[in-house]
């Protein structure tokens, strides 16, 4: 039986026969003290019948007010049409 494209979600679908590699992802949070980014590692990993996600590690960088802003001001600097 051959097996089609995998869908994971609306942005990733994996193509059975090619490898299986890492996917990151960013969160993002606040309250009224700090910024929060999080950053995920993720590895897919596969037994020939089925593919899991697995969180591999994850990382959080936390900010305060003033540094959040100054890194708001580079991206914004950065970010610019």
């Amino acid at each position: 039986m051959e097996k089609g494209n995998i869908p994971i979600n609306k942005n990733m679908v994996i193509v059975p026969d090619s490898e299986i590699i890492y996917a990151s992802s960013v969160g993002v949070g606040a309250d009224n003290e700090e910024v929060r980014l999080i950053l995920f590692n993720k590895r897919l990993i596969s037994d020939g019948e089925n593919i899991e996600i697995i969180n591999e590690s994850d990382t959080q960088i936390i900010l305060n007010k003033a540094t959040a802003s100054k890194l708001k001001e580079l991206l914004d600097e950065h970010l610019k049409d």
